[in-house]
Formats: C-alpha cells, sequence, structure tokens
C-alpha cells in the first residue's frame, strides 16, 4: 500500500491545491440520499437525475472496474477581481463566480499531468474527472477534502466552499485519509440568506427553487422566484457569501484564463445574439455546456432586465413580447409588468 503523503508529494508538482485518497468503495450512503431526495421529488424534472443509475454514479468501478483507490483534489476558485457592474443603457447579468472561468478544465488539466506521473512511478492505471460522471461530493468528503455544509457544498477548512473539485480514479492501492465531520454547528446563515428558501432544511435542497438549479432549466420562472432573481444570469453565490466559513479565505491571482467570461455580461448582447454565436464567444465555459438551454440564457437575460428596471430597455422587452417562443414572451412581458 503506497503512503497517502507520498502521493500528495507528487500532486503538489502540479499546483493543486489540496490532494486527499479515499478508498474506491462505492458511496452507498450518498446513494441512499440522492434516492431518497429524488423520491421526494426535489429535483427539476428535466434533470437527468431522475434518468440516471444512482448506483453507477455512486460507484467509482463504473468507470474503472479496477479501481482500489480514489484520489479527491480540490481547487480554489476565489480571486480578487470586481464583482460586474452595468451603466444606463447598458445592464449587465452577473455570473456567479465559480464560473468567472473554467476552473473545472484547469483543475483536470492538472490531474491529467498527475495521472501520468503516476503511470510512470507507479504503473497506474486512472480515469480523470472534474465535474463528472462520478459522485464527486462524497468522495471529497470522504477523503478529509472538506465536510458537508448545510447549504449542500463541500466545505474545506483553507478555502471554505470556493472550491472546485476533481478527482482521478485509479488502481493502486493508497493508504486512506480520515473522512471530515460536519463542522457547522448551530449555524443557519446559509438557509436564512437564500433568497427563494430553496435550503428547506439543513442538508435538504429543494433544486425546483434552487437559482443556480433553475439558470440551467427552461420555462416561465413563478413569480416570487423571478422577482428574488435580481440581476443574476447564471448561478447563485447568495449562501456562499452568507457562510462564515467563507469569511476569511484569501483571494488568490487568477491561475488560468480558460473560457473566461468575467463577472457579467452585457445583457443586451445576450439577446441579440444567436445561439452559435453565443456559444463560440464564451466556449469552454459552464454557461455553453451541452446541457445548458441557450433559451433559458435568454430567459434569465428577460428577468434580470425586469429586475434591473433600465427604461432605456424597454424596446428590447417589448421586441421579446412578440417573440414566437412562448416562455421568452411570457417572460419578457412579466418584466415590463414590474417595471
Amino acid at each position: 500500500m503506497i503512503d497517502a503523503q507520498q502521493i500528495g508529494e507528487v500532486g503538489r508538482r502540479f499546483g493543486i491545491d489540496e490532494i486527499k485518497t479515499t478508498t474506491a468503495q462505492p458511496f452507498e450512503d450518498a446513494g441512499a440520499r440522492i434516492k431518497e431526495q429524488r423520491e421526494a421529488g426535489l429535483f427539476l424534472g428535466s434533470e437527468r437525475w431522475y434518468r440516471r443509475d444512482i448506483d453507477s454514479f455512486c460507484d467509482a468501478r463504473t468507470v474503472l472496474p479496477e479501481a482500489r483507490s480514489i484520489i479527491a483534489a480540490c481547487q480554489c476558485y476565489l480571486t480578487g477581481e470586481a464583482p460586474g457592474t452595468h451603466t444606463p443603457g447598458n445592464p449587465h447579468g452577473l455570473i456567479a463566480r465559480y464560473t468567472w472561468r473554467n476552473h473545472y478544465a484547469d483543475l483536470k488539466e492538472r490531474l491529467t499531468a498527475f495521472a501520468a506521473a503516476l503511470r510512470d512511478e507507479y504503473t497506474a492505471n486512472s480515469v480523470v474527472f472534474s465535474n463528472g460522471e462520478i459522485a464527486e461530493k462524497p468522495a471529497a468528503q470522504r477523503s478529509g477534502i472538506g465536510y458537508y455544509g448545510k447549504n449542500c457544498l463541500i466545505i474545506n477548512r483553507r478555502f471554505g466552499s470556493r472550491i472546485v473539485l476533481g478527482e482521478i480514479i485509479t488502481d493502486i492501492e493508497i493508504a486512506p485519509d480520515a473522512p471530515q465531520e460536519p463542522d457547522c454547528s448551530q449555524c443557519t446563515k446559509c438557509i436564512d440568506a437564500c433568497p427563494t428558501g430553496a435550503l428547506v432544511k439543513p442538508y435538504v435542497l429543494d433544486r425546483r427553487r434552487c437559482i443556480q438549479a433553475l439558470t440551467n432549466w427552461y420555462g416561465v420562472l413563478p413569480g416570487d422566484i423571478a422577482r428574488a432573481w435580481g440581476a443574476r444570469l447564471y448561478g447563485c453565490d447568495d449562501c456562499q457569501d452568507a457562510c462564515p466559513a467563507n469569511r476569511y479565505v484569501e483571494t488568490k491571482p487568477a491561475r488560468t484564463m480558460i473560457g473566461y467570461v468575467g463577472p457579467s455580461i452585457p445583457l443586451n448582447e445576450i439577446l441579440s445574439m444567436s445561439e452559435d454565436e453565443y456559444r463560440k464567444k464564451y466556449a469552454r465555459n459552464q454557461i455553453t455546456a451541452r446541457w445548458v438551454d441557450f433559451r433559458a440564457i435568454q430567459r434569465n437575460a428577460l428577468v434580470a432586465l425586469g429586475n434591473i428596471r433600465d427604461p432605456l430597455t424597454v424596446p428590447v422587452l417589448t421586441k421579446y413580447v412578440k417573440n414566437e417562443d412562448p416562455v421568452l414572451a411570457r417572460t419578457a412581458q412579466w418584466s415590463l409588468d414590474n417595471f
């Protein structure tokens, strides 16, 4: 069995913030929780959770039958860049911090180089993921990368929840690190801060009301959620902004420009683009991932305009009221009515 510290020393050559190890045993408890939430209808109807084989998702041997260990990793994405702003006549839609650039792709590149070094040094056969096809949060928790916060995110001792996750599934046997236990105490700041009440109780998220989840979902938003939407175009940071564990996380210089979109995007630009133009301009970012419906992005832009209430955008909204797509037309009308 290989010492976990040796593996960590190899990984640190590639600038990975934190590396921990666990076994490749299935995450049975996590699978049971996901099934329970699915049966309770807490996922959006269009999400793949209703089609996914949860047992396979929670078993690393699905992707590497001979897997014996999981090397879990995290990368802090918090930079000191200024948040998005807008000016009269040119309102911007806000982008959640985790996807100002594609930190997942950056971490995956680092992990791929790490896996190549493991192959050379230990003859290891490995598979690499970041935001991939296996259960990442359970791997992060069991390996000791972090613990589950009440906002259902992994919280790292150094970087809070301002992290993206990745892992190497490998056939070498590595001594596992110890898992972390929950450390939120009696704090409920994330639950209190959720603008739509999507955090129905500690560790339980109703994705049907979660702005982060809804930015990918296509349909007419309920009025109370649309009003709470604010100027967002993609994602939501509110539960993380409220979390005390994030209060003292140090900002870092940006380490990658992969898929850079920045903190905000002009909404008029989004509403004048074709889908091809959108996907080319913002390629390699989460906002153009294959599962993101461009019509949902357009709807998000219309909702944001309704909350910003810039009178100079009325002609754009008036144009969309006549759109042949009923979701976009209804949303544009809601936005005009919200002025």
